[in-house]
């Protein structure tokens, strides 16, 4: 009997003890921010709608949920901001938190590259490159938009642009008319945005 009671008081002692147990400040921290975060995101405000979607995305102060960040992110894009638009094209392109759709993630990026926002018009540009979502691949959209984004500074579409002449901007994917219409277009794109 002695043991029995000896066991159960050992047994008291370790389940109160792991009750005691200290929060981490760190994790209660990165929780209040979460609960204020929410709250900001609720006036509506773009900029505080994208932050909630990282900490979902990111599982900062909550469990990671890819659904409730991309709800987050959405909602942000709707109100233009830019950063947001480009994420939620790039959602849909890799289907995480929400269904795979090549095509509205054109739609998303599309409206990114157009507000001058280089990772969207790499993307728009690799989608049309690999015809994700198009009946066809695309390269001289492609060609624009990679232009496009070298011309604003992007390092990797200054490296793809001289392997995309080397290759498919010829015969018989390109015409010289079709190259030539695609480097007039960027190129007015980009005097157009510089006088923004």
């Amino acid at each position: 009997m002695k043991k029995i009671i000896l066991h159960f008081g050992l047994l008291f002692a370790l389940v109160a003890g792991a009750q005691e147990k200290p929060v981490n400040p760190a994790i209660l921290k990165a929780k209040q921010d979460f609960e204020k975060k929410m709250a900001e995101a609720a006036t509506g405000d773009p900029v505080k709608l994208h932050e909630l979607g990282e900490l979902h995305y990111f599982g900062r102060g909550t469990a990671r949920n890819h659904a409730e960040a991309y709800k987050a992110y959405l909602a942000a894009a709707e109100k233009g901001h830019v950063i947001s638009v480009a994420t939620v094209g790039w959602m849909l392109r890799n289907g995480q938190g929400v269904g795979q759709d090549y095509k509205k993630s054109i739609e998303w990026y599309t409206k990114g590259a157009e507000k001058g926002h280089v990772e969207s018009q790499m993307g728009l540009a690799e989608l049309h490159y690999n015809s994700l979502g198009l009946p066809k691949r695309d390269y001289v959209t492609a060609y624009k938009w990679y232009i496009i984004a070298a011309g604003l500074g992007s390092k990797e579409a200054k490296a793809f642009v001289p392997r995309m002449l080397q290759t498919v901007l010829k015969e018989p994917h390109v015409t010289a008319d079709q190259k030539a219409v695609a480097e007039t277009s960027a190129a007015d794109w980009l005097a157009t945005y510089a006088k923004k």
